[in-house]
């Protein structure tokens, strides 16, 4: 059982959560703290990459013996996100953090209403935000920041490599269980 290996996996699951709930949050102008999306990253980071390390802390001599022939069976593309998140953390954990690409991002006004600290399901219409406009007229557009990676393939949204690496660890995770035969895998 790898108990501590799927609560550190858990542990970035977390992190990650957090990263998205802030991701709407950098739309707002008062109440919001710039530094939190970076500090949820690298929680995050620092927890998912540690997932291995717990694994062959806790399962040495199977992982030594699994590690060599599963890492051999990965993509390119696998390669590249291990290399890539591996930097990440270095640069979180011993180069004074990772540097993301900040761009601003065109959203449509009624998203950006959208995302607010209370449930407009539960208020009466005539409370809610609306965005009136006459025919024909686009919807009002608003800005917010969002952050990238970059690399020598191209960027990506944080986000989205960091949902694409819970994926890769939980599905490694997996099989490991499956190929030596462990207790079921989540």
């Amino acid at each position: 059982m790898i108990e501590r290996t799927w609560r550190k996996l858990d542990e970035a699951r977390f992190f990650y959560q957090l990263l998205i709930n802030e991701r709407p949050q950098t739309m707002k102008a008062f109440g919001h703290d710039p530094r939190a999306f970076r500090y949820y990253f690298s929680a995050f980071i620092q927890a998912a990459r540690s997932v291995t390390w717990t694994l062959g802390n806790e399962e040495p001599g199977t992982w030594k013996a699994w590690e060599p022939t599963w890492r051999d069976r990965r993509s390119t593309e696998e390669k590249r996100l291990l290399d890539l998140t591996n930097e990440l953390r270095l640069d979180e954990a011993k180069r004074g953090g990772a540097n993301a690409l900040v761009e601003w991002e065109e959203v449509a006004l009624h998203e950006l209403l959208a995302v607010t600290d209370f449930d407009l399901e539960r208020q009466h219409p005539a409370y809610g935000t609306h965005v009136f406009a006459p025919p024909g007229v686009p919807p009002p557009k608003a800005f917010r920041q969002t952050y990238y990676f970059e690399d020598e393939v191209g960027k990506e949204e944080v986000t989205a490599l960091c949902k694409r690496y819970l994926d890769f660890l939980d599905k490694m995770l997996n099989d490991f269980c499956t190929d030596n035969q462990r207790a079921s895998p989540r």
